[in-house]
């Protein structure tokens, strides 16, 4: 289980949990993809799945189940796909949405347990510790402070998909670092994450599938970033209102100064990153 230790003056928290020290891929043993299809029993039993097919059985789509090895409780994990190594740069819009409509169904699901979170780390430099595509969603009990960004005002945008825009806030911690949220012109802008209509969810999908292959060329196109393998985060904050999806390329480190500061660098200003993003 999770233990919440919190520093002597009580404003920030850490978990602890030995236990993911041995999860799989880190435990030495011999590896198998326990997200593959025909390895459904290496998985605690499924929550939900998109697709056909008898459950904890080949012919999903897209696979629910609890984390095998919990950072909060709950914890689940969702598996993009059956492919291995197909992610949302390769995805149809409808699997795209699909994926989308599996984090409102979880969110929906859980958010009465406390504060949801909705993230997805891809490659091993983001710290994603399988490299099978999917994405988690933790619970944080209320009385747990946590320091997720309020929303950033719009600037510097990137995009525009229906209601959705992409853009590269002023106060960006990371180089090319992009977020998406709804147009504050438009007449859905206090709607809410678990509130999207059809067409609002495949606008979305568009976008974010647009935003992540823009940033996969950006790190092609670098010399220095492309020295090592594409990776980044991204994570949705759903809120009541004025939700967003912040996504993270991991094309730098964090450093000395970073971690002894709180003060992170940034080399590449937010105005420069929107306008190359825009040119692909």
């Amino acid at each position: 289980m999770p233990n919440y230790i919190s520093d002597f003056s009580k404003t920030h928290f850490m978990v602890s949990n030995p236990a993911r020290v041995t999860r799989t891929g880190m435990d030495g043993k011999p590896f198998r993809c326990p997200f593959c299809p025909g390895n459904e029993s290496d998985t605690p039993p499924e929550v939900c799945r998109v697709g056909e097919g008898e459950a904890n059985k080949p012919g999903w789509k897209i696979r629910v189940f609890a984390n095998l090895f919990p950072i909060t409780e709950p914890h689940e994990v969702i598996v993009h796909s059956p492919d291995h190594e197909k992610n949302i740069e390769d995805f149809s819009i409808d699997h795209m949405s699909d994926l989308i409509k599996t984090y409102i169904a979880r969110y929906n699901a859980l958010k009465e347990k406390g504060k949801v979170f909705i993230f997805h780390n891809y490659g091993l430099i983001s710290g994603a510790s399988l490299v099978h595509p999917h994405s988690q969603i933790t619970i944080i009990p209320q009385e747990i402070p946590t320091r997720t960004l309020p929303i950033q005002p719009v600037i510097n945008t990137v995009e525009q998909v229906g209601e959705f825009i992409s853009y590269c806030p002023e106060y960006s911690e990371w180089g090319f670092e992009t977020w998406i949220t709804i147009d504050q012109k438009s007449n859905i802008k206090d709607q809410r994450f678990d509130q999207m209509e059809e067409k609002q969810i495949q606008d979305l999908a568009k976008i974010l599938q647009s935003t992540i292959q823009k940033l996969k060329k950006i790190h092609g196109s670098n010399p220095h970033y492309s020295k090592k393998p594409f990776g980044y985060n991204y994570y949705i904050s759903p809120g009541e209102k004025n939700w967003y999806l912040r996504i993270i390329p991991r094309f730098m480190e964090r450093a000395g100064f970073e971690l002894s500061t709180g003060i992170m660098v940034n080399s590449v200003e937010a105005s420069r990153a929107s306008e190359e993003l825009k040119k692909i």
